[in-house]
């Protein structure tokens, strides 16, 4: 179920925590308590079908790799998260499934032969439901407060909100016995790229948070304000979207031309392969908190994300070369597992300076070393 969809929740909610609780009792009364099998040659991995989390949970896969080099490690994925999916590294087989078709995507996990099933997702009862009937020898999975979902595995880890996402799943790795702390990692495909990224000097805006936009996005005017005090002689911003941003992004672009902003559109048609190439090559990547920030910054790219409900600590970049920029004042970073938005503020984008961001951007220029932080404070060609 997704995060943006009011009514998929409900449903998940007042369906899938009765029906999760009533089938878990007739299981475990057949199977009883059971431990980690002595030989784990099939190890199936499922999370969240969101691309930011998918790209966070590439360490925790990279953690299991280490641990079983020879097992055969499946990734259970879903079609939301496929863009992300397809850069995992390490993963032996995919296995794409529609989690609004229970009987075919029972059958297809069952048929997975699994001794293990790691269930990295956080508060989606469906997907606790599948792993309870997945046939796996053995399962793992979250507690998380208020979802009633853990009555799934046969292991149960607590997932907390007062540390970031990549620490949760650090923890479920290790309650299973495997030393975590892998950094996300990712294999981008070699393709064709736009001539635009042989330019001396890219900067990539990613204005587009997908849902509940008008909460999570920042004014058009700071993006051009800011993109005046950061542009450089040679500097070419690219504002990047998925396919569904494209009358949004020709927009922005035409807005910013007038003000005399060297800019072009990107809308990727490989899904995150070309995109990948292009943030590999920016100078710096300025976005709002969403999957595209953190493959920037997972890619190595200089990258500042904008929080406003969403809190940095919870949901910043991970990377070498990272800022978080959060709203001022009061009730703003307030999001948890991603939907909690009713009763809080609605302005914390709007409350994020233009000054805010290029103090980032010069935090950031100080991290990096060799000479590359004054270029991507100052906009001098590479």
């Amino acid at each position: 179920m997704q995060r943006g969809s009011r009514s998929n929740r409900l449903l998940d909610y007042w369906v899938g925590i009765p029906i999760l609780r009533i089938v878990a009792v007739l299981v475990r009364a057949v199977r009883g308590k059971r431990l980690w099998p002595q030989k784990v040659q099939r190890i199936g991995l499922v999370c969240s079908p969101a691309l930011g989390d998918t790209i966070l949970f590439a360490g925790a896969l990279q953690d299991v790799r280490k641990r079983f080099p020879e097992a055969q490690l499946i990734h259970i994925c879903m079609k939301q998260n496929l863009a992300a999916a397809e850069l995992l590294d390490g993963v032996d087989r995919r296995v794409i499934v529609d989690v609004t078709q229970p009987g075919e995507t029972i059958g297809r996990i069952r048929g997975e032969k699994l001794d293990v099933l790691l269930d990295f997702s956080a508060w989606q009862r469906i997907i606790a439901f599948y792993t309870l009937l997945s046939g796996a020898r053995f399962t793992a999975g979250f507690r998380t407060a208020g979802q009633h979902r853990a009555a799934a595995y046969d292991l149960v880890i607590e997932h907390r909100c007062d540390r970031h996402e990549l620490e949760n799943f650090r923890a479920l790795v290790q309650a299973v016995g495997i030393s975590p702390g892998s950094d996300p990692r990712l294999r981008i495909p070699n393709v064709e790229v736009e001539p635009f990224l042989e330019a001396e000097d890219i900067v990539v805006f990613h204005l587009w948070a997908g849902t509940q936009a008008a909460i999570r996005e920042w004014p058009e005017s700071s993006w051009i304000r800011l993109a005046s005090a950061i542009s450089g002689p040679r500097t070419l911003f690219v504002i990047t979207g998925a396919p569904g941003d494209k009358p949004r992004v020709d927009i922005f672009c035409k807005n910013a031309r007038a003000q005399g902003v060297n800019v072009v559109p990107f809308i990727g048609s490989d899904r995150f392969i070309s995109l990948s190439h292009l943030l590999k090559r920016a100078r710096i990547v300025i976005s709002v908190n969403t999957g595209v920030m953190h493959l920037a910054a997972v890619l190595g790219a200089p990258t500042i994300s904008l929080n406003g409900p969403t809190d940095n600590r919870r949901w910043g970049p991970v990377g070498r070369w990272t800022e978080g920029v959060s709203a001022p004042g009061s009730g703003c970073g307030f999001l948890n597992l991603g939907f909690e938005f009713d009763g809080h503020p609605t302005d914390c984008m709007e409350r994020i300076t233009v000054g805010q961001v290029l103090t980032a951007v010069e935090r950031l220029s100080k991290k990096a070393s060799g000479g590359a932080g004054e270029k991507i404070a100052t906009g001098s060609s590479r």
